[in-house]
């Protein structure tokens, strides 16, 4: 009677029937203690110690308003309480037949069951579900597998025994139901957003939406169907950035970084990676625990083989149920593998995004509170500040070291657990014949020490390289106009070539020590193998059968994969400890006083005043220096003092500082803003709420419209009358009106789109919008001419935008300004000389010293704002970008392009081209010849063992083909033969693997060698037009993330995937030839494989575009914040650009999370398809009645087509994503390219162009865009060495035609030649080498003076001194000698350690060294005061006497001395004569251009001094150009 229910009376059953009641137990304990109330210490020891197992970001945390209004679950609730009393029903009837029969066992477990199912039902009833109960569910499926093997475990059932069956399935049934139901109620009782995604969610654009996986079910979330409407979508079209759900509110970056610092501020103490343990505790935590369910369990594998092949030892229906029981076991622990995966994947990949956000965020919050270092120079050798080629290495390279590793901390965890398990059971198998592999190992162990200290320091000194590498591609990139200006480009792209080569040595000694210690690690678990086969049965005497062999085969896979593994885990994560100290180098920078930054909490100094009174702004007693490194600390190392400063500039006033140039005019308004390092004493100011505006005199601004750089992210609300007061008072009106989409004009980066005058005045603009009380103007005055200077000081600063503000300006223009000035400051050498009220000054007559002192006599400018013209002589740059050159939208940089579909098969060729394609063909072959002796190597140990047992059954193995190790003796009779031969498998396997690294690498090097050096010939050689439409960061992109996937990734990815093609090939055909009629199931299986994988690869495909797109305009954003970080914090922006950050980074972080949530789709898919692989394939062997030797070949081959076709798509994917960045290089290897640099066949005379050539201007005609011509048919002639002054109204062509001159642009048709040679004809370095221009923005390098001056190296050291002596720069800079710079020569210098004054001077300097016989000057003094200026104009005179010397006029003062002017208008000339000539022409272009200016009194006096010299002018100017007349300049 007890068969009925098939209960037997045994404590075993007892227990397998008992066990679900356990997960009730567990709910009732839970229950109960958290319906207690404990004692608050045990609560406070309680949450320490749970503190690891919670999330770190909790709810509260969020700032997002949160939905905590749980999902409808009323008729899940009543579906399972109908449930759970069926389940009542049924197991009550049960305890009722146990009573009756007398049955304990049955009465127990029913009555078990009964008590658990009536608990459920209660509990249901009185607390409704709103979360999947874990432990019913628990309990319901450990109940589903019982009956399953209360059923599977007896023999089919009889008509008596269908009462049992019937009830084991009624049973199976009921728990089932319950536990789908209860899996189908949502994972969280809350929504962390009110816009998460749901199933199906079509209310809003999906990235209005968050990731669907906040409100997912029980089976949605074990199977991630929830991405399926992203992968049907991909289907269907390309997915775009609007396809894509936004990032969870619990990975979102500015979430996670502000619960950062709340945690920094609470335990300041703890180092970074204490903070990144304890944020990221719980994934730590889970990911460890299902690894090491897959680390212990996993061996389950291996000894279900062994009890499989010895089952089939002895052909008997007992050893085939043993057999079919593990094959089932394996099966079932494959499937849990599978899940284990899928949730480990989610929780270290969350890990990995949380790790990785968190240091991005830290490091761009440093930068917004670091020392500006621009000044700062560092020399060779020095650990000084990071520049932005090491910050962007930080960001790029070492963040993803150091997040990569928390990815992999369980893989590291659970290694030594893995080798231990191993060993433990190879020791069981082969007895003490283990122990002398293990001592292989050991010896390999101490053996690979000394390698990875050299490893570690190689990496040290690659990363150096590596800075030092993009540190030079930036500076010539951010340099470009001038490099080509120059001629100079291909000796800058040779320096980076140069850097690269030494990057590329390092990476050469790596790979030789990664050979090494990879064959060594490769080829050791194959020596241990043979170690221990050797000891077992030469020494050990013991037989070596299939079952033994294949498991410790097996098992050896395993210690050889964890074996490979460790090595590369523990220098992974010596790597990343190498990048985890160079991040905390760089959190160890100096920062800026709390006061400086509205990022501290506190505010230091605040004013005194109360309520709407202005804050006192001022020094007292301060003293401020200019440090060369930040490692320096005496103040004998300082460069420049400035102070001791003790002075309040007067409130609600205009105050002017003058000085002469290197006085610290400058520096003072950088030591206001707590710029520069304070020594003593302390600043006044308040930064807080906005108070202050900053305006350089290098104007910074936003690749943005003009609208959004003057707005600036204004918190108060944008206000159209105060915008529109601004434009006029800046003069800004005339020039929007002439741009195509006026103020929605985009103006590039470093503003390239505007002139220099125009960038000056939207800076200006930009401080009269903001709300700022304080406003801080570094001589915005001198990129403008006179008559707009004097429309800004009457309007601007004078005007009713300036009512009630503290002005402090600098400035050379002290005649225009004094009208208006309160109060004066002058600077000599760093001190004040005078300070005071102007009628203070004026009493005491200091006011007029200090006047001669700056400038010349002038007129004295008119008080009452003169008629608002604008256009005089213009303010154009002759570098800026003509408006012709945008669209009518004002659009000038369009979004970066992204490619759609499969990777092109040009850039798979071009990749292969580079690597060398022989060396991939031998490398296929190579892998072939591999996979070959794997497989060789499997029979010979199956038929090893079926000949050491005996087996008298035929063989597959041994009977359908004949192998080489047939004619040998039998191994109980002498094993050395088969030794030996087992031996040399594995040395040439070993041998054979090595190669096959050897080839990757030295392929890969090649290709990235010629890749990077393709990219940097295209792009150096790419016309300036490209730069002007191309951001900066985005070229930067490929030299880093790009670069870095084909130097580090590629050569992997394509490894990995020719090994699974090969694998999957080889495996497929080995199964065939065993077991033919595996074949259609097998087929099958393949078919499923490539049915799932089309949506997986164009989606995820389509996403790594994405990703690699949106990463250009981050890091793009972060090198115009390094540029501008002072005027960020002077305008109290930090929050702002930190929310622009954190928006970025989710941007681009959101692709990569969903790309992980579909790869986790395509995994458990695969992994399950993937079981059944295995699962049927053993199946068939067993039902074939295969020997042992064959069904352990069967399933080893099984197991590795299992593995190669559920990676073959995987990898395949991931080798074309990682050839996106091959795509984007070629991308840019068609860039337009420039005329050649040498032609030779035409190469001019060494003395060309001589003093005694001619300029020809030819019917020049020049168009930037198709059908819009900026030139027409200009024509004209410069004698040899004639100064000639060029002017124009703005887009009247000037720029153009300096652009011509040069060939920055070719002209669509007429001639240019210089001293009788066609510059056309000419190659560019040959025409650019022999032209010299110096504009008003200079271009510095890091590096020496003697670098800057001579960076070709063409010059003496005398006469590099000897024009700095003749620019007053020796006297100027005062250089003190040292031990490393022990002449002005070898000093270092940046751009941003030099005043604007000085590296005008400096180059000039450049330009006088050259000594080339044609100049073009573009306001090349603007920056100098007016004695110094009069000094270099002199010099000018003399170092050019006999060159052609064209200057741009942006004022009239600069072409007084000109023997000609060259008048513009729309792109043809208009007139070209003297001077005198053209100011007497009655209704001339120039002589209406100079009444229209404000300086015309001054003109008119200077026409009848000029005329009444006419007559000597005349005479001394026919003598030649070299007696040329001084008359006018000498009258002016």
């Amino acid at each position: 009677m007890d068969s009925l229910l098939g209960l037997q009376i045994d404590p075993e059953r007892l227990i397998r029937d008992a066990i679900p009641t356990v997960f009730i137990a567990l709910s009732i304990l839970l229950d109960v203690c958290f319906a207690v109330s404990w004692p608050k210490p045990l609560n406070t020891v309680w949450k320490w110690c749970t503190s690891p197992f919670r999330n770190f970001l909790k709810l509260d945390d969020l700032l997002e308003p949160v939905d905590k209004n749980p999902l409808d679950s009323n008729s899940t609730n009543k579906r399972l309480r109908a449930c759970a009393l069926a389940g009542f029903v049924t197991w009550l009837g049960c305890v009722g037949f146990g009573v009756v029969v007398k049955n304990n066992t049955v009465v127990m477990v029913s009555l078990f069951h009964t008590l658990s199912w009536a608990f459920i039902l209660a509990r249901i009833s009185t607390k409704p579900l709103v979360t999947p109960p874990y432990c019913y569910i628990a309990y319901t499926i450990t109940s589903v597998l019982s009956s399953l093997f209360a059923i599977l475990g007896n023999p089919p059932p009889s008509k008596g025994d269908l009462r049992a069956f019937v009830f084991h399935c009624a049973c199976a049934i009921i728990s089932a139901t319950f536990a789908w139901l209860a899996g189908t109620l949502p994972l969280k009782s809350y929504r962390p957003g009110l816009n998460v995604a749901g199933p199906d969610d079509a209310r809003f654009p999906p990235f209005y939406l968050t990731c669907p996986e906040d409100n997912v079910n029980l089976w949605s979330w074990s199977t991630f169907t929830f991405v399926q409407p992203l992968l049907t979508l991909a289907t269907k079209r390309t997915l775009n950035e609007g396809d894509v759900w936004s990032l969870s509110p619990f990975i979102s970056h500015k979430n996670l970084f502000t619960k950062a610092l709340e945690y920094r501020r609470k335990h300041p103490t703890h180092s970074l990676i204490r903070f990144l343990l304890v944020s990221n505790s719980l994934d730590l935590i889970l990911d460890s625990a299902l690894e090491m369910w897959s680390a212990t369990i996993g061996f389950v594998s291996a000894y279900a083989m062994l009890q499989i092949l010895t089952a089939l030892k002895s052909d008997t229906p007992e050893a085939k149920s043993i057999a079919y029981f593990w094959t089932v076991v394996t099966f079932m622990l494959s499937l849990s593998f599978a899940q284990a995966e899928l949730f480990q994947g989610w929780h270290n990949r969350r890990c990995y995004e949380r790790t990785r956000g968190q240091l991005f965020c830290l490091i761009h919050y440093k930068s917004l509170k670091r020392q500006e270092i621009s000044g700062r120079v560092q020399r060779e050798g020095e650990t000084g500040n990071a520049d932005l080629g090491k910050i962007i290495n930080l960001m790029q390279g070492d963040t993803y070291a150091v997040a990569q590793r928390f990815w992999d901390a369980s893989g590291l965890a659970t290694t030594p657990v893995r080798i231990g398990i191993a060993l433990y059971f190879l020791y069981q198998l082969l007895g003490w014949s283990t122990f002398p592999g293990v001592l292989v190992i050991i010896i390999v162990l101490c053996l690979n020490y000394p390698m990875a200290q050299y490893e570690v320091s190689i990496t040290r000194s690659l990363w150096k390289a590596k800075d030092r590498r993009l540190k030079t591609v930036d500076e010539l990139f951010q340099n470009i106009r001038f490099l080509k200006y120059y001629g100079w480009e291909n000796q800058w792209s040779n320096l980076a070539q140069k850097a690269r080569n030494a990057e590329l040595r390092w990476r050469i000694k790596g790979n030789f020590v990664d050979c090494a210690i990879n064959f060594v690690w490769i080829w050791l678990p194959s020596a241990t193998t043979l170690v221990s086969f050797v000891t077992y049965t030469m020494f050990a005497k013991e037989q070596l059968t299939v079952s033994k062999a294949f498991t410790s085969l097996a098992l050896f896979g395993t210690l050889r994969s964890a074996m490979v593994m460790l090595p590369s885990q523990i220098f992974a994560m010596l790597h990343a400890y190498v990048s985890m100290q160079r991040i905390e180098d760089f959190l160890k920078e100096d920062e800026v006083p709390d006061w400086a930054s509205t990022l501290s909490s506190q505010v230091v100094d605040a004013p005194s005043g109360r309520g709407d009174s202005l804050p006192e702004i001022g020094f007292k007693e301060a003293t401020f220096e200019w440090k060369e490194t930040a490692a320096q600390d005496d103040a004998a190392s300082a460069r420049f003092e400035l102070g001791p400063l003790d002075l309040v500039f007067p409130a609600g006033k205009l105050t002017v500082v003058s000085g002469p140039t290197g006085s610290g005019k400058s520096a003072l308004l950088v030591a206001l803003l707590g710029e520069t390092h304070c020594t003593s004493g302390r600043v006044l100011i308040d930064k807080t709420n906005h108070q202050v505006a900053y305006c350089a005199q290098s104007p910074w601004l936003e690749h943005a419209t003009i609208r959004d750089n003057i707005i600036f992210g204004s918190p108060a609300p944008f206000d159209e009358a105060r915008y529109q007061a601004v434009l006029d008072a800046c003069a800004l009106r005339q020039d929007l009106d002439m741009l195509p989409a006026g103020d929605a004009t985009e103006i590039g980066e470093k503003g390239i789109a505007l002139s220099g005058g125009q960038r000056a005045r939207v800076a200006l603009a930009r401080a009269f919008y903001s709300q700022a009380k304080v406003i801080l103007l570094d001589d915005p005055l001198a990129a403008v001419d006179m008559h707009t200077a004097q429309h800004l000081v009457n309007r601007c600063l004078s005007g009713d935008l300036a009512r009630g503000r503290t002005i402090v300006l600098v400035t050379h223009h002290l005649t225009v300004c004094l009208p208006i000035a309160a109060y004066l400051v002058e600077l000599d050498r760093g001190r004040i000389s005078h300070q005071g009220s102007i009628p203070e000054l004026e009493e005491r007559g200091l006011l007029l010293k200090v006047i001669k002192a700056t400038e010349e006599e002038t007129e004295p400018p008119t008080q009452s704002p003169p008629k608002p013209v604008f256009l005089k002589l213009d303010d154009e740059d002759s570098t800026s970008l003509p408006a012709d050159r945008q669209g009518d939208s004002g659009k000038l940089i369009e979004a970066e392009a992204r490619a759609e579909g499969n990777v092109s098969l040009r850039s798979y060729w071009t990749y292969l081209r580079a690597a060398s394609i022989p060396g991939w063909l031998l490398a296929v072959l190579v892998s072939l010849f591999v996979h070959l002796v794997d497989v060789g190597d499997q029979f010979f140990l199956a038929y090893w063992g079926e000949t050491a047992e005996k087996d008298n059954r035929t063989s597959i193995v041994a009977r359908v083909f004949r192998y080489p190790w047939e004619g040998l003796p039998s191994p109980n009779d002498d094993v050395k033969p088969w030794l030996m031969i087992y031996m040399s498998i594995s040395i040439i396997e070993g041998l054979s693997i090595l190669l096959f690294i050897i080839i990757g690498y030295y392929t890969n090097l090649r290709a990235s060698r010629k890749m990077f050096s393709s990219l940097l010939q295209r792009l150096t050689r790419a016309p300036v037009r490209f730069f002007d439409v191309t951001p900066i960061g985005r070229i930067l992109n490929r030299f880093t993330t790009d670069i870095n996937t084909i130097d580090n990734t590629i050569q992997g990815s394509a490894r990995m995937c020719l090994t699974q093609v090969l694998a999957f090939l080889v495996s497929f055909s080995v199964m065939l030839y065993e077991v033919p009629a595996f074949a259609p199931f097998a087929l099958i299986i393949a078919g499923l494989y490539v049915r799932i994988a089309p949506a997986f690869i164009r989606a995820s495909r389509d996403l790594r575009r994405l990703e690699s797109v949106s990463l250009s305009p981050a890091f793009a954003g972060y090198d115009e914040l390094l540029r501008g970080i002072t005027h960020v914090r002077a305008f109290g922006m930090e929050d702002r650009y930190q929310n622009i950050f954190y928006g970025r980074v989710d941007k681009f972080q959101s692709f990569d999370h969903v790309y992980w949530l579909v790869s986790g789709w395509l995994r458990w898919r695969y992994d399950c398809l993937g079981s059944v692989v295995v699962f049927t394939a053993t199946m068939f062997a067993l039902w074939q009645g295969v020997s042992n030797g064959t069904a352990a070949v069967i399933i080893a081959q099984a197991a590795d087509f299992s593995s190669s076709s559920r990676n073959l798509v995987r990898v395949a994917a991931q080798l074309e994503l990682d050839f996106n960045s091959v795509e984007r290089v070629v991308e840019y290897l068609d860039t337009p390219q420039e005329a050649p640099p040498v032609i030779e066949k035409s190469r001019p005379p060494a003395y060309w162009p001589s003093t005694s050539g001619e300029l020809v201007v030819d019917n020049l005609t020049m168009q930037y865009s198709p059908g819009k011509p900026v030139l027409h048919n200009v024509s004209f002639t410069v004698k040899p060495g004639e100064r000639i002054g060029i002017v124009g109204r703005t887009g009247s062509g000037k720029s153009s035609l300096v652009i011509s001159l040069l060939r920055i642009v070719e002209p669509l048709a007429g001639r240019i030649i210089i001293d009788g040679i066609d510059v056309s004809t000419l190659g560019l370095e040959d025409l650019r080498s022999r032209i010299t221009i110096v504009s008003q923005d200079v271009s510095l390098f890091s590096g020496s003076i003697k670098n800057n001056l001579d960076p070709l190296g063409k010059y003496t050291a005398e006469e590099c001194m000897d024009v700095l002596d003749r620019c007053h720069l020796t006297s100027l800079l005062a250089h003190k000698p040292s031990k490393d710079e022990p002449t002005i020569l070898e000093r270092q210098i940046t751009q941003g350690s030099m005043s604007a004054g000085e590296k005008q001077l400096l180059a000039l300097a450049r330009a006088m060294l050259r000594r080339t016989s044609i100049i073009i000057l573009d306001e090349a003094t603007s920056q100098i005061d007016t004695q110094l200026d009069a000094q270099i104009q002199r010099t000018i005179r003399e170092e050019f006497a006999g060159a052609i010397v064209l200057t741009i006029a942006h004022r009239l003062n600069t072409i007084m001395d000109c023997d000609r002017v060259l008048v513009l208008d729309s792109g043809k000339v208009m007139e070209f004569d003297t001077l005198s000539t053209l100011l007497q022409k009655p209704h001339g272009t120039f002589r209406s251009l100079c009444r229209a200016s404000a300086d015309w009194p001054t003109i008119s006096r200077l026409m009848n001094a000029t005329n009444s010299s006419d007559s000597s002018a005349t005479s001394e100017a026919s003598e030649g150009s070299s007696k040329r007349s001084r008359s006018t300049e000498t009258t002016l």
